[in-house]
């Protein structure tokens, strides 16, 4: 999840619809490539922790069929590999660890569901990349190996928001790397690449992708920041409490910044999807659920795949306390 302001290229595009009512569709020379991913939900808050349960939720089976049902077809999994990995080679992972992400996977296979399991919080890799490579690339061997049985409901996303020293032309590099191990074990598999400033879409229309056929790029967006992460503890420091959203300007930067993503798909040749979106549970819901709507047809307008952050932490879509969904987010994810 993104935790600080990334920039933006939606001032830099012009084009733009001007009712806060509509999303303008792409125009006739752009074609997004059809993506394996329509509509996600990403399970924030489990294994991205320290360890399952520190961050106040646990991946039930029930939550999965929960999230099938409500009409979604994918979830994506954020792992936090490096603190379950020997810091000296061979960078061994806990056998437990992987086991447990192996279990998920089989309850949302056997719910109806895609996985998309990523590389999440590698936070020393950030700030050392050169030290860390070696690591990195152990670890990515290790689970392109444990996963390579796994259904073809699964797909591998290389590293979760590159920020810090990892610029766009080491994320290119590493990428590259990356991909090449997965592809040892996954000659077929679906693979999520994105590029760095936190996973920023700028950031991705400066990447140059690998060659690959079978690569889905992303990109996340929070944006504006102020705004989806007002309040939030956890921001350093917190962007202050009661801003609003929703004026013309506000809605046609959004869709400039999904037209620039399918524009940039198109000349790719790859299928885009928006790997996180969401606000802060503590922005009044009425907000909430505007921002999210916008976001979502944006997005949908132009054939972009879409996972939400979060199903049941901060920027929740689930009342775990009542069991039930926030019916104002759901219909803003799922209703027309």
């Amino acid at each position: 999840m993104l935790v600080r302001f990334a920039s933006s290229v939606l001032a830099l595009t012009l084009m733009a619809c001007s009712e806060p009512s509509s999303s303008a569709a792409p125009r006739g020379d752009i074609r997004v490539p059809a993506s394996p991913v329509d509509r996600c939900m990403n399970l924030g808050g489990a294994l991205e922790a320290p360890n399952e349960g520190d961050w106040g939720y646990t991946i039930r089976a029930e939550d999965l069929e929960t999230i099938k049902a409500a009409g979604f077809d994918t979830v994506r999994l954020p792992v936090r590999w490096d603190i379950h990995a020997m810091q000296r080679a061979p960078y061994t992972i806990r056998q437990h660890h992987i086991d447990r992400v192996k279990e998920v996977i089989a309850q949302a296979d056997a719910a109806g569901l895609q996985t998309i399991v990523d590389l999440h919080h590698y936070n020393e890799l950030m700030s050392r990349p050169d030290a860390h490579y070696e690591r990195l690339f152990a670890m990515w061997r290790q689970i392109a190996e444990a996963l390579q049985d796994a259904p073809d409901s699964v797909i591998l996303e290389l590293l979760n928001e590159p920020n810090n020293k990892m610029t766009v032309e080491r994320t290119d590099a590493v990428n590259a790397e990356l991909l090449s191990i997965v592809r040892e074990y996954h000659p077929d598999r679906w693979v999520v690449v994105g590029s760095a400033g936190w996973g920023s879409l700028s950031a991705l229309l400066e990447s140059d992708p690998p060659e690959d056929d079978r690569i889905i790029l992303t990109f996340h967006s929070y944006e504006p920041y102020d705004f989806t992460h007002q309040g939030a503890f956890f921001a350093d420091p917190p962007p202050p409490t009661g801003t609003r959203w929703g004026t013309v300007a506000e809605y046609s930067e959004i869709n400039a910044g999904a037209e620039a993503a399918a524009r940039f798909a198109s000349e790719q040749g790859h299928p885009m999807l928006l790997g996180e979106f969401g606000v802060y549970e503590e922005v009044p819901l009425e907000q909430r659920a505007v921002w999210t709507r916008a976001m979502r047809k944006a997005a949908e307008d132009r054939g972009i795949g879409w996972c939400y952050w979060d199903f049941a932490t901060t920027f929740k879509a689930y009342n775990l306390e009542r069991d039930e969904w926030i019916y104002s987010i759901k219909s803003a994810l799922l209703d027309n």
